[in-house]
């Protein structure tokens, strides 16, 4: 039955949708329903000041207020739940990061911190905490599958560094001081000598990284947090190789070591975790999107021509609609029709079927050319 659920997903989203609850993803609704109470068949959700709200202006309300954002809500929890798997790790994850959430707001807002919490939470299209970070787990999951597919296109790489920092960040030179080369020489001697990591954690002036080896972590092009001096040099560098002084105008000087750039070493470096994963939750974050829609072509979304609803959806992705290029007719054509030779049997006039078989000829070529 799961499986069946999985590969016909996209059936029970557009039933969903257009059966009235469709517009907004609310968890459970059956915990807000009056039990037993119904109005011309249609459950009640709630009842106040006499009046009993149904289900079906419930929702209609909610996509009134919510929009696209709510559809799209209700899109991004379809395409995970039948793409990725709900884990025991991760419902741990989840139980978790609650407790960590809930914490939080405690110390913030005191005993009020409930509503607080509804609040904040209601902004996100769900009512209950674990399942909305079940699903931000599970759309980091798609991420990380969309940019291990396209590893070469984003330059994947993971990296280590080595920072020796200005002496006075208030008063920096354009070449270094004294005191910069002397800590620069010092680094290049251990680099010479013995490895990067050794170096790292014995001159790097990172605290942060210098105890694990100057290790920064899985990085690709669009890791726009990272100074842009040291990521187009990041980038620029081969597996196993060692960049020369990088001067950063935000930090100091850089030695940067690409320890992968292939999907291979990559995993190799990384046994026990997901670089992928570890990519989309700490230095990329444009992927989503894309990923969302990849996830949900994959798993073969089918809108039933109603392309309203898809053209709403890839709106709210940001997703560009797809254009069919021009047929060019013949006489549009700049090059001149080659005349016939005498004594040709051809002739201009073409049957029916000759037609419609070149006319399918066309078609089927058009195709392969979208």
């Amino acid at each position: 039955m799961g499986n069946f659920l999985k590969k016909n997903w996209f059936v029970a989203l557009i039933a969903v949708i257009f059966a009235g609850i469709s517009i907004f993803y609310i968890y459970d609704t059956n915990k807000g329903k009056l039990k037993g109470k119904q109005i011309n068949g249609e459950d009640v959700v709630y009842e106040i000041n006499g009046e009993d709200v149904t289900a079906a202006k419930f929702y209609d309300d909610l996509y009134k207020t919510g929009g696209s954002n709510a559809l799209l809500t209700l899109f991004e929890r379809a395409v995970a739940d039948a793409g990725i798997e709900t884990t025991n790790e991760i419902k741990d994850t989840a139980a978790l990061q609650a407790r960590q959430v809930i914490s939080n707001f405690q110390n913030s807002y005191g005993s009020d911190y409930q509503q607080y919490l509804d609040s904040a939470l209601a902004e996100t299209g769900y009512t209950d905490l674990e399942e909305y970070l079940i699903t931000v787990q599970k759309l980091d999951r798609v991420s990380a599958d969309y940019a291990k597919a396209n590893f070469n296109d984003l330059k994947i790489r993971q990296i280590s560094y080595i920072l020796v920092k200005f002496e006075d960040s208030e008063n920096i030179t354009e070449e270094p001081t004294e005191d910069e080369a002397a800590r620069m020489k010092a680094v290049d001697d251990a680099l010479a000598s013995g490895t990067f990591a050794d170096a790292a954690i014995a001159h790097s002036e990172d605290e942060s990284t210098a105890p694990n080896g100057g290790v920064l972590g899985v990085i690709d092009k669009n890791a726009t947090t990272l100074d842009s001096a040291f990521l187009e040099a990041a980038l620029a560098l081969k597996e196993g190789e060692t960049s020369d002084w990088v001067r950063s105008e935000n930090f100091g000087y850089f030695r940067i070591m690409a320890t992968a750039v292939t999907p291979e070493t990559l995993e190799a470096n990384n046994p026990d975790e997901d670089p992928y994963l570890s990519l989309v939750e700490s230095y990329d974050s444009t992927l989503q999107a894309n990923a969302i829609w990849a996830k949900a072509q994959e798993l073969g979304v089918d809108f039933k021509g109603n392309t309203e609803l898809e053209s709403e959806i890839k709106s709210a992705l940001g997703i560009a609609e797809e254009t069919e290029e021009e047929e060019v007719k013949p006489e549009e054509t700049a090059v001149p029709e080659e005349p016939a030779e005498e004594g040709s049997e051809e002739t201009d006039e073409k049957t029916d079927e000759e037609t419609s078989e070149e006319g399918g000829e066309e078609d089927a070529s058009a195709d392969k050319g979208e």
